[in-house]
């Protein structure tokens, strides 16, 4: 089961982030490390024992701007594997992150323009695509009409494409230890031949137990690790 730290940048620091909300989030508090600076709570999900990193550039994804200061620090440490959403809508726009040592990028139905584009950006880049299924109070958020599909067939589609992971982030969830939505990893379960994530709402081990016995892959994490709600030795005996 792989637990990857979630960090949500905005103006060049790591914010809050709660119910998908996005104009009211504020600085990150946590007991992980001394300030909201994005490196050094890189190194402190390092020295916790986790070993990637997904990374939210609200920046971009909002249109007002871009994290690639931050994102470029942390990538050219090495310590993290970087897999990063910034409200890719073409693939053209992966490239800035690319070239930044980005290596797996997410394309999420809230911003993506079209299925094509997964395979163009593993075509042009050579990175891996995690495909985000962005799902607000049980529905499917998309940008392009194309996507607006039944789960079964949105899965298929991007997995038709080249998409090497399935992420589904319940941004109603997010930041509010609500727990996960369980119904829908399961619909989701039934479908898809890749990975499958989950992200929005985890309390606490229990909950990444239960998701590990459902049989997702991974779990997205950020408020249950910064308050202390999920330790170090919980992760160890994990």
């Amino acid at each position: 089961m792989r637990i990857i730290p979630v960090m949500d940048l905005q103006r060049g620091k790591v914010v809050h982030a709660v119910g998908g909300q996005r104009e009211d989030y504020k600085p990150l508090k946590t007991l992980l490390a001394r300030s909201s600076d994005p490196l050094s709570i890189a190194i402190a999900f390092r020295r916790f024992g986790l070993k990637e990193l997904y990374v939210a550039d609200l920046d971009a994804i909002c249109s007002t701007g871009h994290n690639l200061n931050p994102i470029g620090q942390i990538s050219s440490q090495n310590m993290l594997g970087l897999i990063v959403d910034a409200g890719f809508r073409r693939a053209d726009e992966v490239e800035s992150y690319v070239k930044k040592g980005v290596k797996k990028i997410v394309l999420a139905t809230e911003t993506l323009g079209g299925f094509n584009e997964v395979s163009k950006v593993i075509a042009k880049y050579g990175v891996q695509v995690v495909a985000s299924i962005d799902i607000k109070f049980g529905r499917v958020i998309a940008k392009s009409r194309s996507m607006q599909l039944p789960l079964a067939e949105l899965i298929q589609k991007f997995e038709a494409e080249g998409a090497s992971e399935v992420l589904l982030l319940s941004l109603d969830r997010v930041g509010t230890a609500q727990g996960p939505n369980h119904a829908i990893l399961e619909n989701t379960l039934s479908y898809a031949t890749v990975p499958v994530l989950v992200g929005g709402g985890l309390r606490d081990i229990t909950d990444v137990r239960r998701l590990q016995v459902q049989g997702a892959s991974g779990v997205l994490v950020a408020t249950a690790l910064h308050n202390g709600t999920i330790t170090k030795d919980d992760l160890y005996h994990l």
